[in-house]
């Protein structure tokens, strides 16, 4: 059954009315079984100076989500206090707005990737929730070609993805090795390569050729049965989405001399790794305190160049199920939350 977030996006009207308490899920201790998350009632937050109230229409999960729960990033993202708000991804409607915003109004559908901090600095979260507050400057105007639903699977995977790219300084007829293309990062940064001309090659499993190729994969290795260490060579730039044992050193061997490597998933490996050939490259620290990237992404949907990969979709009440789901792994797409549907109204997929 459709529900509104399933629709394309349009205006809202301006008379949304803002309740005083609101359904969120929140971290009340870290936990490797996520025992330690659950939804509660909290306050609507106020929007300060130069912050916008969004009403949740939908959200996605990411990795970072899952690891953030677990405690696994603590000295990257640090969290002085528990319980806190949780998620990142969200699509939705402007409903409130702090003093000083001028370029947003009541009603306007936007997204955004919720955490206003850099790395080394406060996590503040809040995308698995009724309402979000976030500040106005990382806010861009959601695509109308998308629902909110598809909207809410792009903000991290885009913002990454479109970052990673840049810092190893991809161009066109550059040929680049993407590690796990079916993912939702992975699955965007393929578009993303194809739309700046770049031949790729992905890692996926077979059963997912068909779905990275789609997207314009110009070459699928099935990592379960073949070693892509073993079998590419000499390519521009490596994009690692998987965080996989030793990528520094394999990637040192199949890329050409110069080449560029980008992770977001290995950070401890990059400590202790020293290049050769003249090979460079690290961990990825995604910005996101200013809405460039999102835009940049945004005009490639606006033109169907980038389309977005949504997997499962869950209702708000099954939030958790959708978190636990994604942390399995070997997922096709983005895991979404859709918080306008109810559980007779949207069975998960």
């Amino acid at each position: 059954m459709s529900t509104f977030a399933d629709r394309k996006i349009s205006t809202f009207a301006e008379d949304i009315k803002v309740p005083s308490k609101m359904k969120a899920l929140i971290l009340e201790k870290f936990s490797q079984d996520f025992s330690g998350i659950a939804l509660k009632e909290v306050d609507v937050p106020e929007p300060q100076e130069g912050d916008i109230l969004i009403k949740v229409m939908a959200s996605s999960v990411n990795p970072i989500d899952i690891q953030t729960m677990k405690g696994w990033l603590l000295s990257t993202f640090p969290i002085s206090s528990l319980p806190c708000k949780t998620g990142f991804d969200v699509s939705g409607v402007v409903a409130k707005l702090g003093k000083g915003v001028s370029n947003f109004k009541i009603g306007d559908c936007v997204w955004v990737d919720i955490p206003t901090t850099q790395y080394g600095k406060e996590l503040v979260m809040g995308a698995f929730a009724e309402y979000a507050i976030v500040s106005a400057a990382k806010v861009g105007f959601a695509p109308k070609s998308l629902s909110f639903i598809e909207a809410a699977s792009i903000p991290v995977v885009g913002i990454t993805s479109c970052q990673a790219l840049k810092a190893v300084n991809l161009s066109k007829d550059d040929t680049i090795l993407i590690l796990g293309g079916s993912g939702g990062t992975g699955s965007m940064a393929i578009q993303l390569a194809k739309a700046i001309g770049a031949k790729v090659i992905t890692t996926c499993s077979e059963r997912n050729f068909g779905f990275c190729k789609k997207l314009g994969a110009d070459e699928c290795i099935n990592y379960r049965k073949i070693k892509w260490v073993d079998t590419v060579k000499d390519v521009d730039a490596v994009y690692d989405c998987t965080g996989e044992k030793d990528v520094f050193k394999n990637a040192n061997k199949v890329l050409k001399e110069g080449g560029k490597f980008v992770t977001i998933a290995a950070f401890e490996e990059a400590k202790n790794h020293k290049w050769e050939r003249k090979c460079s490259g690290g961990p990825l620290f995604m910005d996101s305190l200013k809405v460039e990237s999102l835009d940049e992404v945004a005009a490639l949907m606006e033109k169907g160049i980038v389309k977005p990969s949504v997997g499962k979709v869950f209702t708000f009440d099954n939030v958790i199920d959708a978190i636990k789901e994604s942390a399995i792994g070997h997922n096709v797409g983005k895991t979404c939350v859709d918080h306008t549907a109810t559980d007779e109204t949207k069975p998960k997929k």
